[in-house]
């Protein structure tokens, strides 16, 4: 018998077919569901063997050391850390919403739109709401270009609306809807003759770390939002302070919905209110950047109607001192017609003098310099002064009280044997033909040597200088006995011998003076308050002569706040300077200094400029002293003291009784130069050194 395969293979699927359940049954599919997987699973096995890769698999890791797993790990962590620091920058872990505030992060804030806005705003309108130093807030302005014809047909509508309900009524309130109707008719019309129309809205978040505090200072924002010149009205975003903070963000849209029709006119009103916040005074120089609104702030201390004078004061440290360098280099440099003098006991300008090329006067060694040097003042200012003024009488004061200090550093008192040395002071004047006549001023002025001959006279002969009876002749020959022997320093080869003669040096034809009282290392002994009172005596009396302007900084000034009788006469020249066009400068650390005598309350009341470092003495009582507000108080004891990772110093600085916080920062070059140090750097390195740029400059300031 034949066997016939194709038959056979037929039969068996005959079979099988019988046997198989058919597909479309629900065992059928789950049999033939099973052996499809199993199919697949069989062939990806045979690709792995026969077509896959059999070599090794070796981990990355492997063929690296450990170090650099390691920088890894730490590179990893530090990308990690930056992801949460931006993330918390960026937004907070949670926030709490409540009807009128939320709590945002670790702060209190509560948003404000404006309802309405005044239909002309005057130019800078949200000015004062930058002056708020003491209120921490955010503004944002959402400002979007609006179809001209369609804004064109929405203002003439609104403007015929406004005319018939005017029109319609006869109360008193038609006056004012007959105004409203004119301004919107001036609107239109403006449009008409191609005003720009814009969409606009104004949100402010206020901020504040706790929610009491938050609630003043919304109503402060609001106060100085509703007065002139903002005239807005702002109203707290009530149950929608998500939305109202969701626009408020610098990259966010307006969520909140809420705008307003502005022209070109309004928007550029809007925008120059950053910039009216700051000062910005015409021949002034940059003290720092407004801390806010990045704006220059440029002050001219000569512009002030109460005095020329400023003081700067802070914390060791926290820049104070670069601050007065860098603004000492800017008066100078700006103006070709000043004069700067530089005094401080601590060698501590010496770079910057040498820098600048300073003339360098070497106090303490055979410089004459006469304490009563007197000046003839020039009539310009003797038109200015009053008629009860007298320099002749100034000059006796200065005169006694540098006299009365000099006793006082040698453990001595004058007592009653002043009015002695009174009259030889008055004498020594009028031998020179010096008197209460300004016209005798330009006299040579008499020495203490002159006044030493005086008393000698006295006691040679005590009669001639008798007032009233001959019991006064003995007590005249003692005291001026008494006080030639006290005098001996100031006699030729004595201690003070150049302090004895005429004063040798003068500042009218120099540009920066530098004047170096000697200090050995930086040291500061007994005689520093006298002879830095008697520098600012020749500095006030040769700015009386001079037609240039001084600028005349004085470093650690605590040396000349301690002493009464020194503050008496550092008094007179401060009532007196702006006279002289002289703008004094103090540079000190602390505050109290200034509330320990009389006299120096006063001079504080001459500084029209005030700036402030971090201080950390600045509590509540010295806040109040100053003028400075809780908010203010705080800025100045939190302030960034100036560092080299920071590249800024912040610091507080009123004019006129008005403060703005502000970032000290440096121009690369002018670093260079505050930083320069003579006993390490040549003069060479300095920039501009060695090129032309410096005489081109001397040039460009001749021709103007």
């Amino acid at each position: 018998m034949t066997h016939n395969p194709i038959l056979q293979a037929g039969g068996v699927g005959r079979q099988l077919g019988e046997w198989l359940p058919a597909p479309t049954t629900l065992p059928g599919a789950v049999l033939y569901g099973l052996l499809a997987i199993g199919a697949v699973l069989v062939g990806a096995h045979l690709w792995r063997w026969y077509g896959g890769d059999n070599e090794p698999q070796v981990s990355f890791a492997d063929v690296l050391d450990e170090e650099t797993l390691e920088d890894g790990r730490v590179e990893g962590q530090l990308l990690d850390d930056i992801a949460a620091s931006q993330q918390t920058a960026t937004a907070p872990d949670a926030i709490k919403w409540e009807t009128r505030a939320a709590r945002v992060g670790e702060q209190w804030t509560s948003t404000l739109y404006i309802a309405d806005y005044p239909d002309y705003p005057s130019d800078g309108y949200l000015s004062e709401l930058f002056e708020l130093t003491d209120i921490q807030f955010d503004l944002t302005a959402h400002v979007r270009p609006r179809n001209q014809e369609r804004a064109r047909d929405e203002l003439q509508d609104i403007a015929d609306d406004l005319q018939v309900d005017a029109d319609l009524e006869e109360s008193v309130r038609g006056a004012y809807l007959q105004e409203r109707a004119n301004e919107a008719a001036a609107t239109y019309t403006a449009v008409e003759n191609g005003a720009q129309v814009f969409d606009q809205s104004l949100f402010v978040t206020v901020r504040a770390d706790e929610k009491d505090e938050l609630r003043d200072a919304v109503q402060t924002v609001k106060s100085t939002l509703r007065d002139d010149p903002a005239n807005l009205t702002p109203k707290t975003a009530i149950c929608r302070q998500d939305l109202a903070l969701q626009s408020a963000a610098p990259i966010g849209s307006n969520e909140f919905g809420r705008e307003s029709i502005a022209l070109g006119g309004a928007v550029g009103a809007l925008l120059a209110s950053p910039q009216q916040a700051t000062i910005l005074e015409e021949g002034g120089v940059e003290f720092g950047i407004h801390k806010d609104t990045r704006s220059p702030v440029v002050i001219d201390p000569f512009s002030r109607e109460n005095g020329y004078a400023m003081f700067t004061i802070g914390d060791p440290g926290s820049g104070k001192s670069f601050s007065a360098k860098q603004n000492f280099i800017r008066s100078i440099e700006q103006h070709t017609d000043r004069i700067g003098v530089i005094l401080e006991p601590l060698n501590d300008w010496a770079g910057v003098a040498e820098a600048l090329d300073a003339k360098r006067i070497t106090v303490g060694g055979t410089l004459g310099l006469n304490p009563l040097e007197l000046r003839q003042t020039p009539e310009r200012v003797q038109r200015a002064m009053g008629e009860d003024a007298s320099p002749f009488n100034e000059k006796l004061d200065d005169a006694m009280s540098f006299l009365t200090n000099f006793f006082a550093l040698r453990g001595i008192s004058l007592g009653d044997r002043r009015t002695t040395l009174e009259l030889a002071l008055t004498r020594a004047y009028a031998t020179q033909g010096i008197t209460e006549d300004i016209s005798t001023h330009d006299n040579p002025s008499p020495t203490i040597r002159d006044v030493m001959d005086v008393l000698e006279a006295m006691v040679e002969d005590p009669e001639e200088f008798v007032v009233r009876t001959d019991a006064e002749a003995e007590k005249l020959r003692e005291d001026a006995t008494w006080l030639l022997d006290q005098l001996r320093p100031f006699e030729d080869g004595g201690r003070h011998a150049n302090l004895g003669r005429a004063s040798e040096f003068d500042i009218r034809d120099e540009n920066v003076i530098y004047l170096d009282l000697a200090q050995q290392e930086g040291s500061v002994d007994s005689s520093t308050t006298l002879t830095m009172q008697l520098l600012i005596s020749l500095v006030y009396e040769r700015a009386k002569v001079s037609a240039k302007e001084v600028v005349f900084y004085i470093d650690e000034a605590r040396y000349l706040m301690q002493d009464a009788a020194s503050l008496a006469f550092l008094e007179t020249v401060f009532r007196h300077h702006r006279h002289h066009d002289l703008s004094i400068r103090l540079v000190t650390q602390t505050v109290d200094e200034f509330f320990e005598h009389a006299e120096s309350e006063a001079i504080l009341d001459q500084c029209a400029v005030k700036q402030f470092h971090r201080l950390d003495g600045m509590d509540e009582a010295w806040a109040d002293e100053f003028g400075l507000n809780y908010a203010q108080m705080r800025f100045v004891q939190d302030a960034v003291p100036g560092n080299e990772d920071a590249g800024f110093a912040e610091a507080l600085v009123g004019v006129d009784g008005e403060w703005r916080g502000i970032t000290v920062e440096a121009m690369p070059e002018e670093k260079e130069v505050i930083d320069f140090d003579p006993t390490k750097q040549e003069r060479s390195s300095l920039p501009g050194s060695g090129d032309e740029r410096s005489t081109t400059r001397q040039e460009d300031n001749v021709d103007e």
